[in-house]
C-alpha cells in the first residue's frame, strides 16, 4: 500500500477498538496497557464505545498515546439500534479502517455484520465473556446470543477468545475445530507490583491496625455477586472480630449492596473504596486475602493482579482454570456449597502466614504479562498487515483464521 504522496512506504494499519466504555474494567483495562505498547509508526488505534456514562477513566490517556475516541450511544429499541448502524457504516466508512477489533461478547457479531457491510477488511471477533452480563438468560436473550454466535462466526475473518470459556461463548463448543479460534490471554502492568507499597493505604481507608481485610476488586453487578459476599463476610464477621471487608469499585448495584450490608448489621464493617487507579497498592498493603464469588467471567484481570501482589485467593469455580500462575494460589470452590463453606474458606484464607512473592517472577515471562500480551496483539495484527499492504480487498477467512492456538 503506497502513501498518499505515492511513494511506496507503507502508512501505519488504522485499527477501530469497539468495547462499551472506557471506564476501569478488565477489557478497558487490558486495552489501555496494550495499545500504549503498540509502535505508533505501524498501528494507528481509534476507539468506539457505545455505552453512556461519560468519557471513561482511560479515555485522557488514550488520547495521549493518539488514539482517536468516538461515542455512539447504543439503545434498545430498533430505531436506536438502526441509528447506531448508520452512525457506525459512516464513521468505518470515513475513517476508512483496516481492521475493527470488536470486544465483549453480545455485541460482537452484530459489530462484525456491520464491518462486512463496509468492505473492512480484516474484521476480529474477540471474546472477552463467558455469559451475557446480567440475570438469568432469557428465551428471547438466548435467541439473541444464537443470532450473535452465527454473526460472529460468519462475518469474521479473526476469532480471538481470553480464554477457552470466553471462545466457546461467543463461538460456540467447536470454536477449536470450526472456526480456528486462538487465545490470547489479558496481560497486566507488573511494574506497580515490582515497587515497596506505601504504607498509609490502611490509614487513609480507617483500617484499625492489625484486622485482617478480605478484599474484592470489580464492578457492583449481578456477574461480580456482591450480594453473596457481603453474606459470606457476614458468617465470617461472627467468628473473627477482627476481619474488615474492603470492596473496590462502582455500578448499579452498590446501593443495593450497601442496603444488605445495613440489613445484615455489618455495614460499620465493610469499606466501599469506590473505583480506584490504586488497585496494586491496595492489594499489596491493605488487603490479606482476595475473595471472588462471580457468577460468570472471561478471565478477570483482577485474580492476575491479586496474585501479582501475592494474596491468597479463594473464587467461584466457573473461573477458567487457566488464572492459576502456580499451583495452590487460588482455591476454586462452588457457589453452590453455600455462603457458610464459603465463610470457613476465608477464615483458612485468613489464617495463612505469608504472601507468595514468587507469583510476581512467574508472571513475567507469561502470556500475563502485558508485554508478552501486547506482543501477541501485534501478531495478531501482523498477519492482518501482510494481506492490506498487498492492496487485498478482503482476506479469505480460512487464511486468516490459520492461527495458533495458545
Amino acid at each position: 500500500m503506497q502513501s498518499e504522496s505515492g511513494v511506496g512506504v507503507l502508512r501505519p494499519i488504522k485499527i477501530l477498538h469497539v468495547v462499551g466504555s472506557l471506564n476501569r474494567g478488565g477489557i478497558e483495562t487490558w486495552l489501555h496497557e496494550v495499545v500504549g505498547r503498540l509502535p505508533r509508526e505501524r498501528y494507528e488505534s481509534d476507539f468506539c464505545t457505545y455505552r453512556r456514562g461519560g468519557r471513561g477513566a482511560y479515555a485522557a490517556e488514550l488520547e495521549h498515546c493518539g488514539c482517536k475516541l468516538h461515542y455512539i450511544p447504543l439503545g434498545r429499541d430498533p430505531l436506536a439500534i438502526l441509528r447506531f448502524s448508520g452512525s457506525f457504516r459512516r464513521l468505518v466508512r470515513e475513517g476508512r479502517y483496516d481492521i475493527v477489533h470488536c470486544h465483549g461478547l453480545l455485541l460482537v457479531g452484530f459489530i462484525m455484520f456491520l464491518a462486512w457491510l463496509e468492505r473492512t477488511p480484516v474484521r476480529i471477533a474477540h471474546g472477552h465473556n463467558s455469559r451475557p452480563t446480567g440475570g438469568p438468560v432469557s428465551v428471547a436473550g438466548a435467541l439473541a446470543m444464537l443470532l450473535n454466535r452465527v454473526l460472529a462466526r460468519a462475518f469474521s475473518t479473526r476469532a480471538v477468545g481470553c480464554s477457552p470459556e470466553a471462545a466457546a461463548a461467543l463461538f460456540g463448543g467447536g470454536w477449536r475445530e470450526g472456526v480456528k479460534c486462538e487465545i490470547i490471554h489479558c496481560g497486566i502492568n507488573l511494574k506497580p507490583f515490582e515497587v515497596p507499597p506505601a504504607s498509609s493505604a490502611r490509614d487513609e481507608l480507617g483500617i484499625p491496625r492489625g484486622a485482617k481485610v478480605i478484599g474484592h476488586v470489580g464492578s457492583f453487578s449481578i456477574a461480580k455477586n456482591q450480594r453473596f459476599l457481603v453474606d459470606v463476610a457476614a458468617q465470617v464477621f461472627r467468628r473473627r472480630p477482627d476481619v474488615i471487608l474492603l470492596l473496590v469499585g462502582e455500578g448499579a448495584l452498590r446501593p443495593s449492596v450497601e442496603e444488605s450490608c445495613a440489613d445484615l448489621g455489618i455495614r460499620s464493617r465493610v469499606i466501599f473504596a469506590g473505583e480506584s487507579s490504586r488497585v496494586p497498592e491496595l492489594m499489596r498493603s491493605a488487603m490479606d486475602a482476595l475473595v471472588m464469588p462471580s457468577l460468570h467471567e472471561g478471565l478477570p484481570l483482577a485474580l492476575l493482579e491479586a496474585q501479582a501482589a501475592g494474596l491468597p485467593c479463594l473464587v467461584s469455580d466457573v473461573v477458567s482454570q487457566e488464572a492459576v500462575i502456580s499451583e495452590g494460589s487460588i482455591q476454586f470452590l462452588s457457589l453452590a456449597s453455600g455462603a457458610g463453606a464459603w465463610g470457613d474458606a476465608v477464615l483458612s484464607l485468613l489464617e495463612k502466614p505469608a504472601r507468595r512473592p514468587d507469583l510476581l517472577a512467574r508472571m513475567a515471562n507469561s502470556d500475563f504479562n502485558a508485554v508478552v500480551s501486547a506482543q501477541h496483539l501485534e501478531d495478531l495484527y501482523g498477519v492482518a498487515q501482510a494481506y492490506i499492504a498487498r492492496d487485498l480487498s478482503a482476506p479469505s477467512t480460512d487464511d486468516l483464521t490459520a492461527g495458533r492456538s495458545r
